[in-house]
């Protein structure tokens, strides 16, 4: 699910995080808010889920922006 931070996908997120079996989750390394909005992803897949683990990985991107960095 591709929601590039855009709200009117949230109705649909967690119809997704049901049926999803693995997450890739993606933050910016230049924006912070950008992780913590990908930490409440996963705590929301986790709650879906009802799991305490469930397969998801997390990825930094822009990381070849050093000096943007947060």
């Amino acid at each position: 699910l591709d929601t590039a931070g855009q709200e009117e996908f949230s109705a649909m997120r967690e119809q997704y995080m049901r049926s999803g079996e693995g997450f890739l989750l993606v933050f910016s390394v230049t924006d912070h808010s950008s992780f913590d909005e990908m930490m409440k992803f996963h705590k929301q897949i986790l709650r879906v889920k009802d799991r305490d683990e469930f397969p998801m990985l997390m990825v930094g991107n822009k990381s070849d922006l050093d000096d943007q960095r947060t």
